[in-house]
């Protein structure tokens, strides 16, 4: 999923947020919103922009005065239901350009995803064209049908086949509550596991993977009463070494290399960190090359340990969400990796 309104529908929030409007923005930023919405608005079906933005009367108005066509007034009462941001969608109820209305941390999100990191000013042209491109993928890919299958647990077979091929937990949460995922990456990348799935198995078992951040965001934000809204990411190389010798780990590197160039751009701004720790020096050259296809943003956020950073985790979360085997007290097991 591309982490469309995954705030949209949780009533809990506290008193200074909710699921509409975000609070704390500079002035600048508030303008750069405005002007982005706006924009994005503007995309909308036609169908769509001739009732979008009407109040509740004046919508109803329609419907009465539509009293003498039965299929004018089910179309007003069906995109009555379609003029607020939803969490979740049928795919066949959405236009065949994917749009569909989001909420403001939706639209931040995207529009942070363009921003230049050396003067801070916005490029409303280009993230608009990023948040369309992503509402496209989403129909195509029909990632609202994922949505649905991790809400009701229905995952496809050959999706869970995939991912019984890595093992990852989520550990807990971080101090801002945040879902702290730890992955055994280094044993996957040097077991060869890669090529177990074809690219696009490989693929729509990522957008899995990330639709499930999105409902432990979710499910984080409702029970913690504010928007979480990224993950941390946290990444064990150890295992990796004899992939690198024998030249095996490159078909892992195309195979990432496939997923960024794919995927990464429709998914901005989910992670606040990188981390990498037990890599082998050795691994120098093929972060070099990973770097290269990476976003900016997020090759930023990656940090490099060549052992294991306690101290570091520590800052981040408490030691009963650090799994056992690298310094903490969460005895929470890994799944074994498939043969």
């Amino acid at each position: 999923m591309c982490g469309i309104n995954h705030l949209v529908g949780i009533d809990l929030l506290d008193d200074d947020h909710d699921t509409d409007t975000l609070s704390g923005l500079t002035p600048e930023d508030s303008i750069a919103l405005a002007t982005f919405r706006q924009r994005y608005n503007e995309y909308a079906p036609q169908n769509v922009m001739l009732v979008y933005g009407s109040d509740n009367d004046a919508l109803e108005e329609k419907k009465e005065a539509s009293t003498t066509s039965c299929h004018l007034k089910n179309d007003l009462n069906s995109m009555s239901n379609f003029l607020q941001p939803t969490y979740e969608v049928s795919t066949n109820d959405l236009p065949e350009s994917g749009w569909r209305p989001v909420d403001d941390f939706t639209l931040y999100r995207y529009l942070n995803a363009d921003r230049n990191k050396n003067n801070g000013t916005f490029d409303i042209d280009t993230s608009c064209r990023r948040l369309l491109d992503a509402l496209q993928f989403r129909k195509d890919r029909n990632c609202d049908t994922i949505v649905q299958n991790v809400k009701h647990n229905t995952i496809p077979s050959t999706v869970l086949q995939c991912l019984t091929y890595k093992s990852g937990i989520y550990a807990g949460r971080d101090y801002n509550h945040r879902p702290v995922v730890f992955e055994r990456l280094g044993q996957f990348l040097g077991s060869g596991h890669a090529q177990k799935c074809s690219d696009d198995e490989w693929i729509t078992a990522y957008l899995y993977v990330l639709e499930m951040h999105f409902a432990q965001m979710r499910e984080s934000s409702q029970e913690n009463k504010v928007p979480v809204q990224k993950i941390m990411y946290y990444a064990d190389f150890t295992g990796i070494v004899s992939s690198i010798l024998s030249g095996e780990i490159w078909k892992a590197i195309n195979l990432m290399r496939k997923i960024v160039n794919t995927v990464e751009r429709h998914y901005p701004e989910i992670v606040e960190c990188i981390t990498l720790f037990n890599v082998p020096f050795i691994m120098s050259s093929s972060f070099n090359v990973v770097r290269a296809f990476l976003d900016p943003v997020t090759a930023g956020k990656i940090g490099i340990y060549s052992g294991l950073p306690l101290e570091r985790f520590k800052e981040a979360m408490s030691e009963s969400v650090i799994p056992v085997e690298y310094g903490g007290m969460n005895d929470m097991e890994f799944p074994s990796m498939g043969a």
